[in-house]
């Protein structure tokens, strides 16, 4: 290396004269300097550009997949009402859509909550469903007015009315504080003809959520003493503390796992019942 240095001994000398003497140049006249801060500053610009570029390119191909499924659901969807020709006051129902993103999502408690981007500056208030592009996220349960806090699914004081859509038998979705991909179908008898890979949706009967929004599949078909030991079993090894569900003899307790992947949420759909007010007043 000390050989190589000699060896180019004049060459190393002009490149170091050479930095000093623009130095002194650059510093001196601010002219110069104005003109090499812009042009490092250009090509810093450009270099931020094309590697933005790049990694955008690389998502083009996922966003592009959500789009088309989402697009796919909402025709099929389209199709189903408009093939409809008679349906009841209850199903026809006026529904609102809005967007909003996911800021904040916890996942680490029996009572997990997540936190969207509107509040009741945008019309939001409690009781209003929130969906993804895949299927159910949870139900607003405070607001403020930019923000709101949404109970998620995965939150053991969740209750939503579901259905198996091959077969119509409604029950209610619960969670168990399990397993952050997997609910609970109660309520649905064990003389139902249900099968693991039906579909389950929502039922549509609290005007919370539209009928037929997708929620997941059955995974596992389990009678009643077969649940319990695996309950009283999952309690021992792991020592945690399941939610209090009631489970009744002659009942099926379905697990459900959730098309909705729940640790990877950015944007969703909130959902205004324009017709749930006067449906809660008729109640009374």
């Amino acid at each position: 290396m000390i050989d190589f240095i000699l060896r180019k001994k004049d060459v190393v000398v002009y490149f170091i004269l050479l930095f000093l003497s623009l130095s002194f140049i650059f510093n001196s006249n601010y002219f110069h300097k104005s003109k090499v801060i812009l042009f490092s500053n250009s090509i810093t610009n450009y270099t931020n550009e094309v590697f933005e570029n790049i990694d955008w390119y690389f998502e083009l191909k996922k966003i592009n997949s959500s789009l088309v499924e989402e697009n796919l659901i909402l025709k099929n969807q389209l199709e189903k009402f408009i093939e409809k020709k008679s349906i009841d006051s209850l199903k026809n129902v006026a529904f609102q859509y809005q967007n909003a993103k996911v800021i904040s999502n916890n996942l680490s408690s029996f009572k997990n909550n997540l936190i969207i981007n509107k509040g009741t500056k945008h019309g939001l208030k409690n009781e209003m469903g929130v969906i993804s592009s895949t299927g159910i996220v949870g139900i607003i349960d405070r607001t403020s007015k930019n923000y709101s806090s949404v109970m998620s699914v995965l939150n053991t004081e969740s209750k939503i009315n579901a259905k198996v859509k091959r077969t119509s038998h409604f029950g209610t979705l619960e969670w168990n504080g399990l397993s952050n991909r997997d609910l609970l179908l109660n309520d649905i008898p064990e003389t139902a003809d249900i099968k693991i890979g039906d579909s389950i949706i929502t039922g549509g009967m609290s005007l919370i959520f539209p009928e037929g929004i997708n929620i997941g599949v059955i995974s596992e078909i389990m009678k009643q003493e077969k649940f319990n030991d695996t309950i009283m079993k999952f309690n021992i090894n792991n020592q945690v503390k399941i939610a209090n569900i009631e489970y009744r003899e002659n009942y099926l307790n379905i697990e459900v796992k959730l098309h909705t992947d729940m640790n990877n949420l950015n944007n969703v759909y909130v959902i205004e019942s324009l017709n749930k007010d006067e449906f809660e007043n008729i109640k009374k």
